[in-house]
Order: C-alpha cells, then sequence, then structure tokens
C-alpha cells in the first residue's frame, strides 16, 4: 500500500472517530412531525423510500416519479431502474426532499400539493442535514442567482447573506422514521417484484464532513442500500461552528502535521487538511464501506445538475412511469 492511501485511510478513520465520540450523547430536540400522529413514523406505508439531502428545487424527487419527462439525465435513470424497477407503482415509493434554503420551499411544496392530489407521497423537510438537531448558521452564496446552488454553511464571498436555518440529525432520522417503518400491503408492479430499498442523494455543499461520519459511526449509512452525490474538498480546511454550548463532551482536531490528537474549541469541528486530501478522506472512506461484509450500502460519487430550473409542468394525472435508462 503506498503512503498516500495510509494517510488517506488513517486521516479518514481518525476524523471518524474523533467525530464518533461527540455523537453518543442523547438527542435533546427530537425530529418534529407536524403531519402525521404521533404514533405513525414519517415513512410508514411507503415500499421504497428515496431521500433527496439537499434538495435544491426538489427536482431528483421528479426524476423518479416522472422519469419521461426527464430525458437528459441517463445516469439518474439507470440508478433508479436498478434500485425501484424499471416499471413503478409510485403509490409505494416515498420521496423525501430535504432543502435548508427557504427560497426554494415554495417550489417543493407546489411539487407536494400536485403531487398528493394523484396519490403520490413527496414531502418537503424544511431542515438541513446535520450531525445534531439544533440550527447553524447557512449563507445565500449566489445572491441574484435563482438556484442558489452554493447555499451553504460556508461562505464563499463578500456579497454574501448570512442567516440561521433549523437542522435536525439526518442518522437519527433514517434510524427512527425510515429502517423501522411499516411497509404496504401488496402493491402490484412492487412487491412482487423486489424488495423494499433505501437510496439517498446527498449534495449538501461541505456539511457532508459532518452528516457522513454520523452517517457512518451510527450505523445508518448501512441501512440505505444505494447512495450517490457530491463531495466538496475544495472548501477545505473543513471548519463548521459551536453546536451546543452546553454540551460535555469536546470535539478534537486532526493536526497532520505531527498526526496526534489536539484540544481545540469545545464546540468546533475542524478538519485542517488541503483540498486534495479532504477529498482523498471522502473517497477512502466510501470504499471502507465497499470492502465491508456487514454492510450493503454502495456509493456513487455522481450528480448532476441537469433540469436545475426545472421548467416542467406539474401533472395533472397519474403517469406510469416507463425506463429510460
Amino acid at each position: 500500500m503506498t503512503k498516500h492511501k495510509i494517510f488517506a485511510y488513517s486521516v479518514a478513520a481518525s476524523f471518524f472517530v474523533g467525530l464518533s465520540s461527540w455523537q453518543q450523547v442523547s438527542l435533546s430536540v427530537p425530529f418534529v412531525r407536524t403531519d402525521l400522529p404521533s404514533k405513525h413514523l414519517a415513512a410508514d406505508r411507503c415500499y421504497h423510500v428515496f431521500l433527496d439531502v439537499g434538495a435544491n428545487l426538489g427536482v431528483h424527487g421528479r426524476f423518479l416519479m416522472e422519469p419521461e419527462m426527464y430525458p437528459d439525465v441517463p445516469v439518474i435513470h439507470k440508478i433508479f431502474d436498478n434500485f425501484f424497477g424499471t416499471r413503478r407503482n409510485n403509490s409505494g415509493i416515498c420521496v423525501f426532499e430535504v432543502e435548508a434554503n427557504p427560497l426554494h420551499h415554495p417550489k417543493i411544496e407546489a411539487t407536494a400539493q400536485a403531487y398528493a392530489k394523484i396519490g403520490w407521497r413527496y414531502h418537503l423537510i424544511k431542515a438541513g442535514a446535520s450531525d445534531h438537531n439544533g440550527s447553524m448558521q447557512f449563507w445565500h452564496n449566489q445572491n441574484g442567482n435563482s438556484r442558489e446552488t452554493g447555499f451553504s454553511t460556508h461562505k464563499h464571498g463578500a456579497e454574501s447573506g448570512k442567516v440561521d436555518i433549523p437542522v435536525f440529525r439526518l442518522s437519527h432520522f433514517i434510524l427512527s422514521e425510515i429502517v423501522p417503518r411499516k411497509l404496504p400491503p401488496y402493491l402490484s408492479g412492487i412487491t412482487s417484484a423486489r424488495r423494499p430499498t433505501i437510496v439517498m442523494k446527498m449534495d449538501i455543499e461541505g456539511s457532508e464532513y459532518l452528516v457522513f461520519p454520523d452517517l457512518l459511526v451510527t450505523g445508518a449509512l448501512c441501512h440505505l442500500d444505494f447512495v450517490f452525490g457530491e463531495d466538496h474538498g475544495f472548501m477545505a480546511p473543513i471548519r463548521f461552528p459551536h453546536v451546543n454550548p452546553s454540551h460535555p463532551k469536546q470535539l478534537r482536531n486532526f493536526d497532520k502535521s505531527n498526526s496526534d490528537w489536539i484540544n481545540s474549541n469545545p464546540y468546533l469541528a475542524e478538519l485542517n487538511v488541503t483540498k486534495k486530501e479532504a477529498k482523498t478522506i471522502i473517497n477512502y472512506a466510501t470504499k471502507i464501506v465497499h470492502f465491508s461484509r456487514t454492510c450493503k450500502t454502495k456509493y456513487l460519487h455522481y450528480d448532476t445538475e441537469a433540469y436545475g430550473d426545472d421548467g416542467v409542468p406539474l401533472p395533472t394525472k397519474v403517469r406510469h412511469p416507463k425506463s429510460l435508462g
């Protein structure tokens, strides 16, 4: 094994172990569901689940539900066809659109309302994905650009606007609301062909360096069948602000210059590596997952910005998806 690979594996493992020591504290702010009775889980009666984490305008969920309307994303269609089938009964599929940017919520809500009228379940979660429940500071990094693809916890320019956004612990949501869900009864075209499946897209502008370690150390990641998305190593060094001033645990700062743990601000998560090394960490972390014989999850470093402005009319009647992969 080359020195480069040894470094990458050691940094990835050290980073995750350092963060995992903080994750053992129980949650104080549960994820609140406002649209369901307390005895039900968010994904009850969902046979298949797609988590669109970092949804922007929510178009990936539409790729799944209306593939014939979006022909120019062949890789995405192949992913969905492989895991959800080439002919799908959308009434058994649930889409969760996780989007922190409030400017995108009206568009996603309009899609959810149109889908609900024809019996499709497409839900908006108005919060950012994180490794804790609470709030974090986000930046409008592309003011004047309706897509705001750079909306994140990192400031990219002097023109950026700052806003506090609620965040929730994605691993807890998966383990408590998705995995133990009650499956629906027999649905033609779904249960006869394949087992229940959970797929996730993740494009969260640098927050993957908080979320991915938490998904890994809590075991939530290995309940997912397939994950695809982008990493944002170009934002390195990665640094996140305090999450809970009363927290008794300390996060640790990995200093690659002496390969040792050093005390840092107790409420900061920081990884002092180069942009190239930050990207390598995610690459080798996913390889560790692939090497595991006890974790079924596969990960693909891929996403697309196609149809970013959407513009496709919302359906008024049920369409039966056909494979375009």
